[in-house]
């Protein structure tokens, strides 16, 4: 009976203690400790519970652009901003508790590192190459590592330990409070080199000849834990190191199969599973990758592919440029591409399932329903994995969401590159009073960092593909040695242009459609734009007058956009066709008020229906037997489809109303290879109609000309005089100085023969000053510079060529792929910012660092600055030279 009393009185009680645990079990928040919410990144969050419809509870202003996911801790949310402002934000009343502004100043800019929380302390890395601990309570600095380089990797948590690695590829794992633990470096360790990694100068005494694919070392993209290995994504190498506890171990470095190549490729995105397996994005050259998947066992790979992710210029469908998502056999992908947004992969077949068409680079978050994600289109996604229709959230001012979200207490965080941090009620309830959007534009897009110097005056602007509108690929801005680092920053694309400054910034478009402008003096981005149906278009912006136009094109659709410099708004677009494809890095030339441009017009396909028409691999006949170019077409074109016409367009700068278009078909087929110029108050366009006029003869085409160069007046259109003479082949544009027009190209003029030159003419009347050398090739533009004449050649030697003969005086090896060598006298500038001295003999002077795993372009100096965009590693740079250097050097160095 006691007994039974005696439980009979505690019964209550236990009541109460389960109901009090109940309690305190539904009121504890969540938290979001980390990018993707786990050391993975794998994003699959199946225990977040999220209902639509969604509602705005509040937009935070912070200082800048954000390009870094928020964490939850502690009923706060952190989150960076592009210029390193750290904010705590109440989860509840959404009022900021604090701030911290990290060091570095106004170069302390373009901060992707999302932070992260362990126990009561908020780890965060930043540009300026600063490690910080922060108090979660009040923001006081228990820590702060000076990396003496830049972080774009985000801590990974795990355990008691935090991991982070810095721009250089050094690793560090480190206790919650910040101290350090061991630290292993991938530079000195793998590539054997002990110097400074920055110094190109350092870089050519060690390699005694420029560097190459086999010296890239960057960390531009999160590392990720899986097992007890951190996986390091350096150089286009995946790096395994196991945490011993109080060393690190090197298990393997792990290596992309050959595919499209064999160089180290770039990583655009990295994560894992639960089960061990390792996820690499990854882009070789000229759109080639896929997504590779690591698994290890015994200190060995074992590896294969996520089938139907693999992308060529020869396959449909684009690159991915963010990390996957992962929940048990279905990988989810994104991608800049209208129609193929978001889907979903198979690891056991090669079904691939689009669960939403919005374009983005932002990697989805698997909640227990849905897969959230943000887009190029300034909307959020909320996307069925059941299937059906999506749920959108559009932001204020349609500036994309490029960072993966946070899930806590059905909120949604969302970063956006308007400057805001939109927090999203996901309870499934409509509120009875709804939260407006802001209306305060934060301008973001304005330079706050303006270029100062000698040289910031806009006569000393690169501000267009090959430097001005004569195309001749030259100045003189006194470059010369020591060269330094500037800035760094990453990019979520491809390029094959050079970059192109004006108005203080540095402009660039990617293949896949964006347009993005940086700030020159920092790289601070001000702005992004993206456009749909942009198709492996390779064309480069032109600055004039604070207007930036751009050739955007796709197989669907082509368009000149008019945008507004400072803002990115488009003013007007127009249609044209063509492919810009190898040839066609040039923009518009600008006479006057009128605005030309020169391009193709026919059908495309991802593939073409003759050997001649591909770029590779087998043709894809048509049903009725019409002939269709790849859009990414042969270097080696004997003659071109039926339908392919030369087309010049010229419109109102201001309007975009056509003023006069002109078609020169009747001299022949072809167009896709061509190029123009102004010199002299007159448009000179040239192009090229393939080498073989008995195949053309056979074939029912013209069989004149292999190709016309033409004189114009830009005001009407009227041709001045035109030659079949002399003409661009391919790969090859046409450039023009001090009365003279020159050619070049990749292709031989005619069938008899195998010899290619380098034309002059006089650009009064078109006849032959000069015919070169023989020389293997003449890519992308011959350059004219006072002193020098130069062109490349694809593997072969550049060549110096006499102003008076065309003799060829000089070369330079090296042994260089298409790189876009631009002349600043008298240097020529090469990939990964090589820098050879054409007044002595072709002498390597710098090179380096490597940060690009291919050779396409080389960089342009502007404004008393250097600018270098790589090809396929999505990166941008910035060096000082001579004088300069010893003034400004990179935010990460210290005094």
């Amino acid at each position: 009976m006691i007994r039974a009393a005696a439980s009979c009185c505690l019964l209550p009680l236990r009541i109460c203690l389960v109901l009090i645990v109940c309690t305190t079990t539904a009121l504890q928040a969540e938290d979001w400790l980390q990018l993707k919410g786990t050391p993975t990144h794998s994003g699959n969050v199946a225990d977040r519970k999220i209902e639509t419809p969604l509602s705005l509870t509040a937009a935070i202003p912070l200082t800048d652009a954000l390009f870094t996911s928020p964490v939850v801790s502690h009923n706060k949310v952190f989150v960076i901003d592009g210029s390193g402002v750290v904010f705590a934000i109440d989860a509840k009343t959404n009022n900021v508790v604090w701030k911290f502004a990290t060091r570095g100043g106004a170069g302390n800019c373009n901060n992707v590192a999302s932070p992260a929380v362990i126990d009561d302390y908020l780890h965060v890395g930043t540009t300026a190459g600063y490690y910080y601990v922060l108090n979660v309570n009040d923001g006081t600095v228990v820590k702060e590592i000076d990396c003496q380089e830049p972080i774009f990797s985000a801590p990974a948590v795990k355990g008691d330990r935090v991991y982070f690695a810095t721009l250089g590829a050094q690793v560090y794992a480190v206790k919650p409070a910040g101290d350090v633990i061991w630290t292993w470096d991938f530079v000195k360790e793998v590539v054997d080199f002990d110097g400074n990694r920055w110094s190109g100068a350092d870089w050519l005494k060690h390699r005694k000849d420029r560097v190459t694919w086999r010296d890239h070392f960057v960390c531009s993209r999160d590392i990720c834990l899986t097992g007890n290995s951190i996986v390091v994504p350096a150089g286009g190498r995946t790096v395994f190191l196991e945490d011993t506890g109080t060393a690190p171990r090197l298990q393997v470095v792990g290596e992309i199969p050959k595919y499209a190549g064999s160089e180290y490729p770039a990583t655009f995105g990295q994560s894992a599973d639960e089960a061990g397996n390792v996820f690499v994005q990854w882009h070789r050259r000229d759109n080639a990758g896929r997504v590779e998947v690591m698994r290890l066992k015994e200190d060995k790979i074992e590896a294969d592919y996520v089938k139907g992710t693999q992308t060529s210029i020869r396959d449909p469908g684009l690159l991915s440029f963010a990390s996957v998502s992962i929940r048990g056999n279905d990988v989810y992908r994104v991608r800049p591409e209208a129609g193929l947004g978001l889907c979903r992969h198979k690891l056991d077949d090669e079904s691939t399932e689009v669960l939403c068409e919005a374009p983005s680079v932002a990697s989805p978050v698997l909640t227990e329903k849905y897969a959230i994600y943000g887009g190029l289109d300034g909307k959020l996604y909320v996307v069925p994995l059941a299937g059906g229709d999506a749920v959108t959230f559009s932001t204020a001012f349609d500036a994309p969401i490029t960072a993966s979200v946070a899930v806590a207490d059905q909120k949604i965080y969302v970063p956006c590159e308007d400057g805001y941090l939109y927090v999203l009620q996901a309870d499934g309830k409509t509120p009875t009073e709804q939260t407006p959007p802001p209306d305060q534009d934060l301008l973001v897009w304005k330079i706050r960092s303006p270029l100062t110097g000698p040289l910031a005056d806009p006569q000393f602007n690169w501000y267009t593909n090959y430097g001005d509108f004569g195309g001749t690929n030259a100045n003189e801005q006194g470059l010369k040695p020591p060269l330094r680092m500037r800035w760094a920053r990453r990019l979520e694309g491809t390029v094959k242009h050079l970059p192109v400054c004006g108005g203080g910034r540095l402009y660039t478009h990617t293949a896949e459609g964006q347009i993005i402008a940086y700030e020159q003096d920092t790289g601070r981005l001000l702005w992004r734009r993206y456009w749909p149906d942009v198709y492996l278009s390779f064309t480069s912006p032109l600055y004039i007058n604070e207007k930036l136009l751009i050739p955007q094109a796709g197989i669907k659709k082509s368009r000149m956009r008019c945008l507004d410099a400072a803002t990115g708004e488009m003013l007007w677009e127009a249609p044209f066709t063509g492919s810009p494809s190898w040839s066609r890095q040039f923009p518009p030339v600008v006479h006057g008020n009128i605005a030309i441009y020169a391009s193709g017009s026919g059908e495309y396909a991802p593939q073409g229906t003759e050997k001649a028409f591909t770029f590779g691999g087998k043709p894809v006949e048509t049903t009725d037997g019409r002939e269709v170019m790849s859009w990414i077409y042969s270097n080696d074109n004997p003659y071109y489809p039926k339908d392919h016409r030369p087309r010049i367009w010229a419109w109102d700068l201001d309007t975009g109303k056509v003023i006069w278009e002109k078609d020169f078909s009747d001299y022949g087929r072809g167009g896709n290879d061509c190029g123009i110029a102004i010199l002299d108050g007159k448009l000179y366009y040239s192009t090229f109609f393939g080498y073989a006029s008995s195949q053309r003869r056979r074939r029912g085409l013209p069989v004149e000309n292999n190709g016309i160069t033409a004189c114009l007046d830009p005001k009407t259109g009227e041709v001045i005089w035109l030659t079949n003479k002399y003409y661009v082949t391919s790969k090859c544009t046409l450039s023009a100085r001090d009365g003279r027009v020159y050619i070049g190209g990749y292709n031989r003029a005619n069938e008899n023969t195998q010899d290619r030159f380098v034309w002059c003419l006089d650009a009064k009347d078109g006849s032959l000053v000069w015919q070169s050398d023989a020389v293997t090739s003449a890519l992308n533009v011959v350059t004219v510079g006072k002193d020098y004449i130069f062109s490349n050649a694809l593997r072969g030697k550049g060549n110096v060529f006499d102003h008076k003969t065309g003799k060829v005086v000089s070369s330079i090896g090296h042994n260089y792929a298409c790189c876009r060598f631009t002349l600043s006298e008298p240097y020529v500038l090469g990939a990964n910012m090589d820098m050879i001295d054409l007044s002595d003999d072709g002498k390597l002077v710098s090179t380096g660092p490597a940060i690009d795993s291919r050779e396409c372009l080389g960089a342009v100096v502007s404004n008393g600055r250097i600018f270098y965009t790589s090809q396929a590693s999505g990166f941008i740079v910035s060096q000082t030279y001579g004088e300069a250097s010893r003034k400004l050097p990179a935010i990460w160095e210290r005094p």
